[in-house]
């Protein structure tokens, strides 16, 4: 070491003791839990060795930029963050990747990177904290399949709730349980690939397709296998599923088991329901009450009300624009 200079670093409430100095880089190793590797790999639970992490980190294009900004500024403007004892980087594997390259260049110059050394005993919890304030809460510069990856295998290998977790990080179990949710539903779809976390994304929070999944259980194969061999060009595409589910009639259950048949694709189904005008906002807005008041505990909530008088004022009101409505929709008939 080089240079020490002795100093703190917050970390969530705790303040740990550090050193600031010098290292050299070829002592340092890289995060084995590094989401961006995972990614690349296409992996969840097989670690990498540390010779897959440094080929996959130095192919990254941001890698290559970021050697080349790395040796244009002389060395780096931020210090990695490096744990001691196994000097294992826990914030600034890019970094180092791009030393390593830069290294093969001139072994002299780039010898010795400047790092921020952590106590070998800081305890896990923190080590998560400092890189869910970098990469979940900070800058975000990990990506919500990378995010949600990091998740899943700290959840997996500490066995803490996710209530925890959020508790650590200082964000809503909510977000923790969206980002698992999605990438353990990659994960029993076998289709573990980043480029496809939004499509999934876009399957589990849209209501109409869960139901219709559960109407249908077939569909949900047919859409998964339509995502995997990218039948479905784009993830908002998604969105048209969505639509022809929340319908709900005849025609709309129609066309979903005609997409499981293989008769009709995505795109040819929301045609045909687009073109029935089942999908107008004025359609949706009386389907939608006539399927809530339709619905037998909506019923039977009316019923209980205690303000039961009120409610049969306001339904015979309704009951009379209603008739009103249908008078005039038939003379508008009669008319073309």
């Amino acid at each position: 070491m080089e240079n020490i200079i002795d100093d703190t670093l917050m970390i969530g409430k705790e303040k740990y003791p550090i050193k600031r100095c010098e290292l050299e880089q070829k002592k340092l190793m890289f995060f084995p839990e590094n989401p961006r590797v995972y990614s690349v790999l296409n992996i969840s639970d097989e670690k990498p060795t540390q010779e897959t992490i440094e080929e996959v980190m130095c192919r990254a294009d941001h890698v290559k930029q970021l050697k080349e900004s790395i040796k244009s500024n002389g060395g780096l403007i931020d210090p990695i963050i490096v744990r001691d004892g196994d000097f294992v980087v826990l914030e600034g594997n890019s970094r180092l990747a791009a030393y390593r390259m830069l290294n093969k260049q001139d072994p002299i110059k780039w010898a010795k990177i400047s790092v921020i050394l952590l106590p070998s005993d800081i305890p896990e919890s923190a080590v998560f904290a400092l890189l869910g304030q970098y990469h979940i809460i900070g800058r975000k510069d990990w990506e919500p399949y990378e995010q949600a990856g990091y998740l899943y295998r700290t959840l997996k290998e500490s066995n803490k709730s996710q209530e925890l977790l959020a508790s650590e990080l200082g964000i809503t179990v909510s977000y923790i349980k969206k980002l698992i949710d999605v990438y353990t539903y990659m994960i029993d779809k076998n289709d573990n690939h980043p480029n496809k976390w939004s499509y999934y994304e876009e399957l589990l929070k849209n209501r109409g397709i869960r139901k219709a999944f559960e109407e249908i259980p077939e569909l949900e194969e047919k859409i998964i296998d339509d995502i995997k061999n990218n039948r479905i060009k784009m993830a908002i595409d998604i969105r048209k599923l969505g639509d022809i589910a929340k319908i709900n009639d005849k025609l709309s259950k129609k066309t979903l088991r005609d997409i499981v048949k293989g008769e009709e694709d995505l795109y040819s189904a929301y045609e045909i329901v687009e073109s029935s005008g089942k999908m107008d906002n004025n359609y949706q807005l009386v389907s939608n009450f006539r399927k809530k008041i339709s619905d037998e505990n909506f019923a039977n909530k009316l019923l209980n009300d205690e303000n039961l008088g009120d409610v049969e004022f306001e339904l015979k009101k309704i009951e009379r624009i209603v008739s009103t409505l249908l008078s005039k929709i038939n003379r508008n008939k009669k008319n073309y």
